[in-house]
């Protein structure tokens, strides 16, 4: 179902349709008006100009976060198989050392004490 939210923008009303929460459509536009007043601060520029420069600042904060996260997810995965590789070792060393038991235990004669 969509949401009707009215959000403010660089002294700006707007009426957005959405199917997301109003709160995070808020949220959304809080970081564009944000972004907006920073842009247009101390300068002359445009409502468009303004714009485009606001959304090339969080185009670049999106691109640098998507590159954090791409990494962390490589880490991560890196993490995954090497945890995967050892579980793989341990449980081969557990079958060889239950294997050179077994083998030790039939190799010793047994003794019975006789009273």
């Amino acid at each position: 179902m969509a949401n009707r939210v009215t959000i403010h923008i660089h002294h700006q009303t707007y009426r957005i349709l959405a199917e997301e929460d109003e709160s995070y459509i808020q949220q959304c536009a809080d970081l564009v008006n944000k972004e907006m007043d920073q842009a247009m601060t101390g300068t002359t520029l445009s409502i468009t100009d303004g714009a485009v420069l606001s959304a090339l600042n969080l185009a670049d904060k999106y691109s640098k976060e998507r590159q954090v996260s791409d990494n962390l997810r490589a880490q991560l995965k890196q993490a995954l198989d090497e945890n995967a590789r050892l579980s793989k070792e341990l449980a081969e060393q557990k079958r060889e050392a239950r294997k050179a038991a077994r083998a030790e235990k039939a190799a010793k004669p047994e003794t019975k004490e006789k009273k």
